[in-house]
């Protein structure tokens, strides 16, 4: 009898044992899926030094009509693309979280609504005021038909960026806001021309 009560407890021991380890294994998966990638200097390293590559295109912005809207001496911006910066754009710009109203909990009264421009604004200036991203930045600025070039750019992958605003004119169109975007991939002293830049609305991208 006293044999059998001791292996029971051993079972039992064993039991607890490999639940107790094993739960708190899963969730602590789950809180790491969901958090920002550190940023690792090390591979941004290649995007520092001058490169023999160019880029150039037009950045603009498409209206309900159909007209592409340029703003002169906006800017424009090259991102390289790693993990830190990938996570930041899915998240931001490709799924234009400043557009997504959410759903405001039944319980709680919905927070007040952050002006669409304000939200863009800090969306970009969260990547931009990074202080150990900023050596690997790029920064042009467009003429008044939206047209940029970089030059002396570097093998890699990029995200070309740009917030334009409009002015303060009476019509819709003149008013328009919003990111423009793009994805590049440069080879060693490639020339990359007339890429387009822009809100991927009306069939432009």
């Amino acid at each position: 009898m006293t044999w059998h009560r001791i292996q029971l407890a051993r079972c039992l021991a064993w039991f607890f044992f490999i639940a107790s380890s094993s739960v708190p294994s899963a969730h602590a998966l789950e809180p790491g899926q969901s958090n920002p990638p550190a940023l690792n200097e090390k591979e941004l390293f290649p995007y520092k030094p001058k490169g023999r590559g160019t880029a150039t295109g037009q950045v603009f912005l498409s209206s309900p009509s159909g007209k592409a809207l340029t703003q002169a001496g906006v800017p424009v911006y090259l991102i390289p693309t790693v993990p830190y910066t990938r996570h930041w754009f899915d998240r931001n710009v490709r799924a234009n979280a400043c557009s997504s109203k959410g759903e405001a909990s039944s319980m709680e009264p919905p927070d007040p609504p952050v002006p669409f421009a304000d939200c863009l604004r800090t969306v970009l200036t969260q990547l931009l005021t990074e202080k150990r991203l900023a050596p690997y930045l790029r920064t042009t600025r467009a003429n008044p038909t939206g047209h940029f070039w970089f030059t002396k750019v570097p093998a890699g992958r990029y995200y070309i960026v740009s917030l334009l605003e409009g002015s303060s004119g009476a019509h819709q169109d003149e008013r328009a806001i919003g990111i423009a975007w793009s994805t590049m991939d440069l080879d060693v002293g490639e020339k990359a021309a007339n890429l387009v830049v822009t809100d991927c609305r009306n069939g432009f991208c």
